[in-house]
């Protein structure tokens, strides 16, 4: 996933590199409504907090690389209907300035786009909103919400995974990411980024897992993989996940790996941006560069709706 530059295996399957330039339906039919879900220059800096160093980190590669790994760290949502998701882990973006990807939408802070639903459901909302200013001054048409824990919790190494139903309108565009947390520092994309999902409403059926990090001299590389699952993902609760190393990653859909990059692929392309530590995203944008145009028909609002989100090492 593009962001811009002020923020923002068991067996590899045998993918050949991608190399790119520098370049999220009406409410989920499994849960309520909710109760009324680079980069901004308004950040508030990188994670204050990181947990202890992985005990079993991966290999991909390797067979049993994972070793038994321990759940260290999850989210799942308990709470309250309406209620915002944990502000001690949970810190809200709000701008309009499109993200680095010609987004559509202002991202709040307002409960509406991203409230718990009472029953074990973070709720990501996307509503229409013409002609709305965002808390940059931009404006723009639809409200959505885009949730990081980078003033909070960050980890290196391990397994980032969420287990969540995608919106199936057109012109959505929900991700599950993570960054460095020296971006403030170092700024994007010698940060680096790890995008565990990404899905848009126009290609049901795909999910995409990527990396991005820098050149010698500062520009961008990527390495993009695409699954096709067979079936429109948003016709259910899917778990979404990448299995992280310092020899590379691979990611995994409902607990079956799909593909992967190794370390000695990406360094063809670049530097290695890996071996530190990263820190959560959760979004579901509209429209932009990858969401593509959002037609007419596409109803709103539009919900991403995670069950849980937790890491492994």
């Amino acid at each position: 996933m593009r962001r811009d530059p002020l923020r923002a295996p068991r067996s590899l399957v045998a993918l050949g590199l991608v190399a790119l330039v520098l370049a999220g339906c009406s409410g989920p039919p499994d849960v309520p409504d909710p109760v009324v879900p680079v980069d901004p220059a308004d950040s508030s800096g990188p994670a204050a907090a990181s947990p202890a160093s992985p005990v079993s980190p991966v290999s991909p590669g390797e067979e049993g690389a994972v070793g038994a790994p321990g759940l260290v760290w999850s989210d799942e949502f308990d709470g309250e209907a309406g209620a915002p998701p944990d502000p001690a882990v949970w810190q809200p973006d709000a701008f309009g300035h499109g993200g680095g990807n010609n987004e559509l939408q202002c991202y709040t802070d307002d409960p509406a786009n991203a409230s718990l639903d009472g029953q074990g459901h973070l709720v990501v909302s996307a509503l229409s909103a013409p002609g709305h200013t965002c808390a940059d001054g931009t404006v723009r048409d639809y409200t959505s919400a885009r949730l990081t824990t980078e003033s909070s919790l960050s980890w290196q190494y391990g397994r980032l995974e969420v287990r969540a139903q995608v919106p199936a309108g057109v012109g959505t565009w929900p991700a599950f990411w993570a960054m460095g947390t020296d971006r403030v520092e170092v700024g994007w994309p010698r940060s680096g980024e790890i995008d565990v999902m990404e899905h848009v409403g126009r290609s049901p059926t795909l999910v995409t897992g990527s990396i991005h990090g820098p050149t010698e001299t500062g520009t961008r590389w990527q390495v993009t993989r695409e699954h096709d699952a067979g079936a429109p993902l948003s016709d259910g609760f899917h778990t979404y996940a990448v299995d992280w190393g310092p020899d590379g990653l691979e990611w995994e859909l409902d607990g079956r790996p799909w593909g992967g990059v190794s370390r000695a692929e990406a360094e063809q392309l670049g530097l290695w941006a890996f071996d530190k530590p990263f820190y959560l995203l959760l979004n579901l944008a509209i429209g932009g560069d990858l969401g593509g145009p959002v037609p007419p028909e596409t109803p709103f609002p539009q919900y991403l709706v995670v069950d849980h989100v937790r890491v492994y090492q």
